[in-house]
């Protein structure tokens, strides 16, 4: 193992409240009772400290680390942002920042490596590194982590979902007046039309599936976010064994994307070894250079929505009994060999490291031209 990626965050830039959580193994869990899924998946497993480690004296650092999260600098604390960016600028350091959430905020500073969950493939960012969103292993969680793969079953295959679904008439309204200016440059080109809020894309695949008799709708629709306390429309530990079952005992589970463009939901499924189908809504998928959704996936274009019951019955006859179950074993063994939070960070530091490397070479190349 090579030496530990060494972050430099200041002592006197700790604040009150819910800090990045790749601080939680040196500044621990700070999720409470409302994040109660939240603070018992951290408990259970943690980032990598080998592949990384937090330092004090800014001349051993590779980097700098913002120690909050970007939209939470923006909106509450941006001089501590602005003083992250200017250690780093003064010390010639590239900055290092946690700009996971459902909403991503532009990084001004050149030198940035930003971490993101959602995104959109037609909109690329530089130094974005895309990182599954935090995601438990329910297999572990509500299974004691005993694995049974599905059978393969003949006929129709059922396609299960759990998830918020309905959206009251009002609030719609008011998204779809907020969203108009993305609706309309999706007119002109339809790679916008993915920006839609993903609880519109939940109604019409949901609509889609249900009319259909080439497939079999295990729904659990939802009126409200189910991640939080706060949102839930009952406990949410019935809520999450209620999600449990409809995943295990259907032939596939769908994924949709939810406000960001990306969801928990697929991670879940993967962690219960179940193959998902995945709507693209231009998607950016996490680790990419090592790992092939379609592998253990069927991934679908969201314009090609209209045909998603077909694609899925279709993809449902295609596959063998041997090579249904073998999907299953590859959407497990992805999820706790990549994706599973005790598995990212070695992915994360070595995309990191290769950049630097680049970014080194670029340096020099460009300064013996310039000589």
């Amino acid at each position: 193992m090579s030496t530990p990626l060494r972050l430099y965050v200041d002592p006197a830039w700790r604040r009150r409240g819910l800090h990045a959580p790749f601080l939680y193994p040196f500044w621990g869990n700070p999720n409470e009772a409302t994040s109660l899924f939240a603070k018992e998946m951290f408990d259970a497993f943690s980032f990598d400290r080998r592949h990384y480690t937090i330092v004090h004296d800014i001349t051993n650092a590779d980097m700098v680390f913002a120690p909050y999260r970007h939209v939470w600098l923006m909106q509450n604390d941006p001089a501590l942002l602005a003083e992250c960016i200017e250690r780093a600028r003064a010390h010639k350091l590239p900055l290092f920042i946690d700009g996971m959430g459902d909403v991503e905020f532009p990084v001004s500073y050149e030198d940035a490596y930003v971490l993101r969950i959602g995104g959109y493939r037609f909109l690329p960012e530089r130094n974005r590194i895309q990182v599954p969103p935090a995601s438990d292993d329910l297999l572990e969680r509500c299974r004691s982590g005993v694995f049974s793969p599905r059978e393969k079953q003949e006929g129709i295959p059922s396609v299960g979902f759990a998830a918020w679904v309905h959206y009251p008439l009002l609030p719609a309204l008011r998204t779809m007046m907020r969203e108009a200016p993305v609706r309309l440059h999706g007119l002109f080109d339809d790679r916008y039309k993915a920006c839609t809020k993903g609880v519109f894309w939940r109604k019409r695949a949901v609509d889609v599936l249900r009319s259909s008799p080439r497939v079999s709708l295990n729904l659990k629709a939802r009126n409200s976010f189910s991640g939080t306390a706060k949102t839930a429309e009952k406990d949410m530990r019935a809520l999450r064994e209620e999600l449990v079952d409809t995943i295990l005992n259907s032939d596939y589970a769908l994924d949709v994307r939810g406000d960001a463009n990306d969801a928990t939901r697929l991670y879940e499924i993967l962690s219960l070894g179940r193959i998902p189908i995945i709507l693209d809504t231009e998607r950016n998928f996490p680790f990419s250079d090592h790992v092939d959704m379609r592998d253990f996936s069927l991934v679908v274009d969201f314009r090609d929505l209209q045909k998603l019951p077909e694609r899925i019955a279709d993809f449902h006859a295609s596959l063998s009994p041997q090579q249904y179950k073998d999907m299953q074993y590859k959407a497990r063994e992805v999820f706790v060999r990549y994706f599973r939070i005790d598995a990212q960070v070695p992915n994360i530091v070595n995309d990191i490291r290769i950049r630097l490397a680049k970014g080194a070479r670029s340096d020099y190349f460009r300064h013996t031209q310039s000589v």
